[in-house]
């Protein structure tokens, strides 16, 4: 789908050609890295929480945070967490000095000139297209976003406090309030792909904690089928929702208190999907290998929008930790065997050599 309107360039955003796509930043250049450059704009990215739920949304706040930076408008939504204290905790973005950074400038007209078919130099070229832009900044997870920034920013907050009931397909009407509510500020603010407004914006839309136990009508158990059908039906309604606009879905759910077979459905409805497995409460928390890391990350979908070829990395392992100022996301490098290493140790420096009786001596006696 198109999403490039003519030659304006909308803020925090980069349009790749070869899948005329619009993409924009996580917030995280790693996992930008790893989804093929951003995420696409008019898609949903589900991520599965961890046990405690503690990574998955130090990721939300970074996709929050870039909006901020990027002057985006933000849609956040959660029933486990009070909104606007979530919006309080989001990261400060760090500034760097123009001359510690790496420079983007247009190279002289000399080094771009081809110099022996003379006749294609002034055809636009792929680098021309995409010159001058680059997507993501680095935070410091230590300090919090400036409280002039975030007031300066279009911030749409939903508890689910006014929710009321009526006809609905859905068993917990808060499902259809949040659909609605969403609807309703992608048509007020003109982020449909039909319309023209003086000055285009990307709307980002970040649920915290999806059918978690406060998301449950009271009449339901935790595993019942309503539940489970709410939320793929929820996340299916919001995926063809988005993709008629200028915005993008980030949402987390706690993945372990559905079943397989409920999550694949949610999986099935979303375009991209993640998973956060920590090590905290496993046997891997004691793991020497592993005790750099706090757990492992998973891409389990990535869909070819727009084109034949996944971007998927494929069987590649990843791992991340949460440091005292940034969130990192890794690929898996295994060091060398613990005991072959500590053996190979104790033999350094011994000659070995044939002795007398079946013995190896340093030295022989002669």
């Amino acid at each position: 789908m198109e999403r490039k309107m003519g030659s304006v360039q909308i803020p925090g955003t980069k349009y790749v050609s070869q899948s005329s796509q619009m993409l924009v930043s996580s917030g995280i250049p790693a996992l930008d890295e790893i989804l093929g450059g951003g995420l696409p704009v008019g898609t949903v990215a589900l991520i599965e929480e961890d046990m405690y739920g503690t990574y998955a949304k130090v990721v939300l706040k970074y996709f929050i945070a870039e909006g901020v930076v990027c002057k985006h408008s933000v849609f956040l939504a959660s029933q486990d967490s009070s909104p606007h204290e979530v919006i309080k905790e989001i990261p400060a973005v760090i500034h760097f000095d123009q001359e510690n950074t790496t420079s983007f400038s247009e190279p002289k007209s000399s080094d771009t000139k081809m110099k022996i078919a003379f006749r294609y130099e002034k055809l636009p070229t792929q680098e021309v297209e995409d010159k001058h832009i680059t997507l993501g900044h680095f935070y410091d997870l230590t300090k919090s976003m400036p409280l002039s920034d975030i007031e300066n920013t279009d911030i749409y907050y939903w508890n689910g406090s006014r929710v009321e009931n009526g006809v609905s397909s859905f068993s917990n009407p808060a499902y259809n309030d949040l659909l609605r509510q969403i609807k309703t500020k992608i048509k007020d603010d003109k982020y449909f792909l039909k319309d023209n407004p003086s000055k285009k914006s990307i709307l980002r839309i970040a649920l915290h904690s999806l059918g978690s136990p406060l998301w449950l009508p009271v009449r339901n158990s935790l595993h019942s089928l309503d539940s489970s059908r709410d939320l793929d039906m929820f996340i299916f309604c919001l995926r063809a929702l988005v993709r008629s606009a200028l915005a993008v879905a980030v949402i987390t759910i706690p993945s372990h208190l559905y079943r397989e077979h409920a999550l694949e459905r949610c999986i099935h409805s979303s375009d991209i999907s993640m998973r956060l497995q920590s090590f905290a409460g496993t046997e891997l928390e004691t793991n020497k290998v592993l005790s750099d890391y706090h757990g492992f990350f998973q891409l389990t979908k990535l869909a070819p929008i727009n084109s034949f070829a996944s971007r998927h990395p494929g069987s590649l392992e990843y791992v991340f930790k949460l440091r005292r100022k940034k969130f990192v996301i890794e690929k898996l490098h295994l060091p060398p065997d613990i005991e072959d290493t500590s053996s190979d140790r104790s033999n350094k420096g011994k000659i070995i050599t044939p002795g007398c009786h079946g013995t190896n001596r340093q030295l022989l006696d002669f």
